[in-house]
């Protein structure tokens, strides 16, 4: 086991795991606190309170793969079907789920007890249920990198390679959100980004929680100058849609993303950034307006 992942102790534990303005509880998760959950899902975890979960979801041990691994070098599978108005069913290789919305009820089986897949099997189901209940909130979950400078978020997307993890490294001693995943709320007057438990590289001891306005959404193209140009609205709609994470496996209906991408647009900026492997592309941040006005 690598220092990432540290030995599954046996034990069962519940804790809670706010995600911006929902709840999930996490019921009977087949292993103790130390190490598994302090490490993974710090500074998130907390014990379980009185308040009600948005998502209860209990979960059990289970034996075998659930679905044929791929071959080498190809992607892992994460199937999911919706089974009706508001029921799924959530399965990838050591874990097989259900989610009932409108119940407000979910059950996991995890198959594997060694730490990598038990983590990925956990965390893949958590960040798809995570979805589907948020964006019935006016909120979801952008894979984006979140970077903070003056107590706003600066947004970082784009497809696997294009630099999150490096511009969250470069922007340092900024403070970020996450190298991988945000979420996005916009629920009130101000759109605000979250910090959520899901990273990519992220060492725990770099982890912050709360949640910050957004002052602009950057689609990242590396570069050998550093240039900024703003998208117009169709382009920038498409762009934040095409950076919602497994919207299309869902069974969600399209216009539900539309309408949240449109949103965000409407009163977020959107820029294209082509930057240079330096922190120079910080200069052109500073010329940008607040969205929510002087």
């Amino acid at each position: 086991m690598s220092h990432e992942d540290p030995d599954l102790r046996p034990g069962s534990v519940t804790f809670d795991l706010p995600l911006g303005p929902v709840l999930l509880r996490i019921v009977h998760l087949p292993t103790a606190w130390e190490p598994f959950v302090s490490t993974h899902y710090a500074p998130f975890a907390e014990p379980a309170g009185s308040n009600t979960a948005d998502l209860t979801v209990t979960c059990r041990e289970g034996n075998g793969v659930v679905i044929p691994l791929p071959g080498p070098g190809k992607t892992p599978i994460m199937e999911v079907l919706q089974k009706g108005q508001e029921q799924y069913s959530i399965r990838s290789h050591w874990q097989h789920g259900e989610v009932d919305l409108a119940a407000g009820t979910a059950s996991l089986t995890l198959t594997h007890r060694g730490a990598t897949e038990f983590r990925m099997s956990l965390e893949n189901f958590l960040r798809i249920a995570g979805q589907l209940l948020l964006m019935r909130r006016k909120a979801f979950l952008l894979h984006s990198a979140g970077v903070l400078d003056e107590e706003r978020c600066f947004l970082f997307f784009g497809h696997s390679g294009a630099g999150k993890s490096t511009v969250t490294a470069l922007s340092a001693p900024r403070r970020a959100l996450s190298d991988d995943m945000v979420l996005i709320d916009l629920q009130g007057s101000r759109v605000q980004a979250h910090a959520v438990p899901f990273y990519g590289l992220f060492p725990p001891q770099e982890r912050v929680r709360g949640a910050y306005p957004v002052a602009g959404g950057f689609r990242l193209r590396q570069a050998a100058e550093d240039h900024l140009e703003r998208l117009k609205p169709a382009r920038a709609t498409a762009t934040i849609a095409a950076s919602v994470p497994f919207i299309h496996d869902m069974g969600l209906p399209p216009d539900l993303l539309t309408d949240l991408a449109l949103e965000f647009c409407r009163r977020i900026p959107v820029y294209d950034l082509q930057f240079t492997r330096t922190n120079r592309f910080w200069n052109l941040m500073g010329e940008l307006p607040d969205p929510a006005g002087p």
